[in-house]
């Protein structure tokens, strides 16, 4: 005999789980009873933004972009001041460069004043 079927005559091969009389009569009444009377509302969601979640991070990034676009602009304007140099000097345009200077950043005083320039 084997060390299973040893095991099967000692224990049986019947199932030792029963269900109860009756349970499944009266279960859908029973867990019906059992769960509250309404759903609880819903949840809103609160979205809340990113400024506020992370502040430090935001003030670093809009501190980076202030100081790109004070760089950006003190550029522009170290332009513009070496272009009116460059004019009071004396320098003879090309008619490309006095085309881009009559459709840029110069007023019509300056503009005069390089049409007029005996040099």
């Amino acid at each position: 005999m084997s060390d299973e079927e040893k095991i099967r005559s000692k224990i049986g091969t019947e199932n030792p789980f029963k269900v109860p009389e009756g349970y499944f009569e009266d279960f859908q009444q029973r867990l019906m009873s059992s769960l509250p009377e309404r759903f609880p509302a819903e949840k809103t969601v609160v979205r809340t933004p990113l400024w506020r979640k992370r502040p430090f991070w935001a003030s670093a990034a809009a501190a980076l972009v202030g100081v790109v676009v004070l760089f950006a602009s003190l550029r522009t304007f170290d332009r513009q001041e070496d272009a009116y140099a460059s004019a009071d000097e004396g320098v003879v345009f090309t008619e490309e460069e006095m085309d881009y200077l009559a459709s840029s950043v110069f007023d019509d005083y300056t503009l005069y004043s390089y049409l007029t320039n005996d040099e």
